[in-house]
């Protein structure tokens, strides 16, 4: 799939999987994860209300691996190794698993 595809398409509901993942999962605050995420907090609570993030449908897969995706944004949070383009590196993965 090309990027601009994925963007359009999928990065949106993506991002509103990993926000609920972040905040479900690992009981992550908004700001850690807008801090992660590098959007802001409203951002974080629009996709949390469910006012955000599309409606494409993600199969079992993919949703795993978001879920990888966002276990492994979790651990470099903790670690304090989580870097813009290391975010950029994860999306690509899960962009490549669409």
């Amino acid at each position: 799939m090309r990027c601009e595809e994925f963007v359009n398409q999928y990065l949106p509901t993506v991002k509103a999987e990993i926000v609920h993942v972040l905040y479900n999962e690992y009981d992550l605050n908004q700001v850690e994860i807008s801090e992660i995420l590098d959007i802001t907090q409203p951002a974080v609570s629009q996709y949390l209300q469910g006012l955000r993030g599309g409606e494409k449908e993600l199969g079992d897969e993919l949703i795993e691996k978001i879920k990888e995706v966002s276990e492994e944004l979790y651990e470099l949070k903790k670690a304090d190794k989580i870097t813009p383009e290391k975010i950029d590196e994860l999306m690509c993965e899960i962009c490549k698993s669409v």
